[in-house]
């Protein structure tokens, strides 16, 4: 109990002032994939970047999964926004369709009516490496380790130097650690990374322990149990506000 308030705590006091990142699954059927990308690459994101631009939204992407199985979400909502307020206080940001698009939200969505999505997973960032050019892979790691407090330490001091100084080489262009906002529980993952990467061969040798991973001293490491680590392609994402 005392970890699981300590964990609490933790959270809620970097949430405060932390970009939120919502990750929020979808399952599109193979018949409708080409229509659904159509929506979200020419009218999502114009959507999304007019958020961005007015400062209602950090950043956003679609992602498609790379090799899902025949069950699995396939594509990837990927929401920043600045803090909480933003994340949770405001009007959608999609709401705003029928202005910069034409159409209205709930249109643009008609004859989906097999998507599957799933619930949205708040993350507050904790650490995080600037991005040196804009992502084509993304792996996101997902864990619950029992001493937070010390990955937490080793990260900063070990892993975030160590990537700093072998990302150009490596291919990697981003990287970043969140704490789980909601939902909590047994059942869910209480921390995320994600390893931006600029092709798909530097993903494989990452997840192989090459790349920007090479070189890192495991053995200082505290041992961490990856629960799933899904590899996504980006589809489309937004631009920085001018």
């Amino acid at each position: 109990m005392k970890k699981l308030i300590y964990l609490v705590s933790l959270v809620i006091t970097h949430t405060l002032l932390a970009q939120i990142v919502v990750l929020h699954p979808v399952k599109v059927p193979d018949a409708q994939i080409n229509h659904f990308e159509n929506i979200e690459l020419n009218y999502s994101k114009k959507i999304a970047q007019h958020a961005v631009n007015n400062g209602n939204l950090e950043f956003w992407a679609l992602m498609k999964a790379f090799n899902p199985g025949a069950d699995d979400y396939n594509y990837l909502w990927v929401n920043v926004y600045k803090d909480i307020e933003h994340a949770v206080g405001q009007a959608p940001w999609w709401d705003h369709a029928q202005a910069v698009v034409g159409v209205e939200t709930s249109i643009l969505y008609e004859g989906f009516s097999d998507l599957k999505t799933d619930r949205r997973y708040y993350y507050a960032m904790n650490q995080e490496i600037a991005a040196l050019a804009p992502a084509q892979y993304v792996i996101f790691n997902f864990a619950s380790p029992e001493n937070l407090n010390l990955i937490l330490e080793q990260t900063k001091n070990i892993v975030i130097p160590h990537f700093k100084k072998n990302m150009a080489a490596s291919g990697m262009v981003g990287w970043g650690l969140g704490l789980k906002v909601t939902p909590q529980g047994t059942d869910y993952a209480s921390m995320m990374t994600y390893d931006a990467y600029d092709n798909l061969e530097n993903v494989m040798k990452h997840l192989s322990g090459g790349a920007a991973l090479s070189g890192l001293p495991q053995n200082k490491l505290e041992p961490v149990q990856w629960s799933m680590r899904p590899v996504m392609q980006v589809m489309g994402a937004t631009t920085p506000k001018p």
